[in-house]
C-alpha cells in the first residue's frame, strides 16, 4: 500500500517523465507518510487520472503492484514456511488450507471455472458497508471514487504471497472488485492467472 515517499522513488524506477510526474503532483508539493489521508487520497485520484490517460495500463499495473506492502518479515517468513510444509499438496488443497487459517491474512481463494485463482482478500465490515484496508488512504469520507487501479498495490501483496505459498508464478488479470468504486457495497476481490504449471 503505496506510501508517498516510495510511490514517488517508483516513478522514477519505471522512467515516468518529469512532465507527467509534475501534472501528478500539481497543487500537492511534497507529500509523505505523515501527510493529512484526505490529502493523500485526493493526491491520489488526480494522479491515477493522470497515469491513466498518459500511461499505458500495464505500466499503471506494474508501478502500484511494485508498491505493495508486507512483503517481508513475519509475512514473509509465514509464506514460505507454509510453501515447505505443505509442498506434497496440489494447488487446490493448499487454497483450502489458506483459506480455512484467518491468523495469515491471506482472505479466501479459490480455482474458477477457468482455472484462475481468485482471491477474496481480507475485508474490513465494520458497519454495513466494506472499508478499504490501505492504511494509505483507507478509513477516510471522500466525495470522490479512488479510481480501481489503485487496488493494484494490494493485488500486488496477494500475488506476492500466493505466488511463494503456490510454489507458482502469477499474473493479475482483473480487480474483480473494490469498496471504493461501489461505494463500500463490495468488498475487494483479484483475478489471478497461472504463468507456468497448471493448478491441478
Amino acid at each position: 500500500m503505496p506510501s508517498p515517499e516510495k510511490f514517488r522513488k517508483t516513478l522514477d524506477e519505471f522512467n515516468v517523465s518529469p512532465a507527467i510526474i509534475d501534472e501528478m503532483y500539481c497543487g500537492f508539493g511534497q507529500l509523505n507518510s505523515k501527510t493529512n489521508k484526505k490529502i493523500k487520497y485526493t493526491f491520489f485520484c488526480q494522479a491515477l487520472n493522470v497515469m491513466n490517460e498518459k500511461l499505458s495500463p500495464e505500466t499503471v499495473q506494474d508501478i502500484f503492484e511494485s508498491n505493495a506492502c508486507c512483503k517481508s518479515g513475519f509475512r514473509l517468513k509465514t509464506s514460505k514456511e507454509f510453501a515447505r510444509i505443505h509442498a506434497d499438496l496440489s494447488i487446490a488443497e493448499r487454497l483450502k488450507l489458506i483459506s480455512s487459517r484467518p491468523y495469515m491474512n491471506m482472505g479466501k481463494a479459490e480455482l474458477d471455472e477457468d482455472n484462475h485463482l481468485v482471491v477474496h482478500a481480507v475485508s474490513y465490515h465494520p458497519g454495513e458497508k466494506f472499508e478499504c484496508a490501505c492504511p494509505t488512504v483507507g478509513k477516510i469520507q471522500h466525495n470522490t471514487p479512488l479510481p480501481r487501479e489503485y487496488c493494484y498495490c494490494c493485488g500486488g501483496h496477494f500475488k506476492f504471497h500466493y505466488e511463494i505459498m503456490l510454489e507458482s508464478k502469477l499474473k493479475l488479470i482483473e480487480i474483480i472488485s473494490s469498496p471504493h468504486d461501489t461505494n463500500g457495497e463490495k468488498a475487494c476481490v483479484f483475478r489471478y492467472k497461472f504463468i507456468g504449471p497448471s493448478a491441478e
